[in-house]
């Protein structure tokens, strides 16, 4: 009885993809636009952190230097 069930949810599935597919594409587009944007944002802010470390290892050795 379960293998029927699945079977037919997956049927289903199939026939409202393939009635729906210009929609579906469109929907895809704008989530895979998102995820770009996103990705960049996550990039530039991993690069700002990056700069700021670098920053303060060089800020702490130089201190360190005029120390000794």
């Amino acid at each position: 009885m379960l293998p029927f069930i699945v079977g037919a949810l997956a049927g289903a599935a199939a026939v409202i993809a393939f009635t729906k597919k210009k929609e579906l594409k469109e929907g895809l587009e704008q989530g895979v636009c998102k995820a770009k944007e996103v990705a960049e944002e996550m990039k530039k802010s991993v690069d700002g952190t990056i700069e700021c470390i670098k920053s303060k290892k060089a800020l702490h050795v130089k201190t360190k230097e005029e120390v000794q």
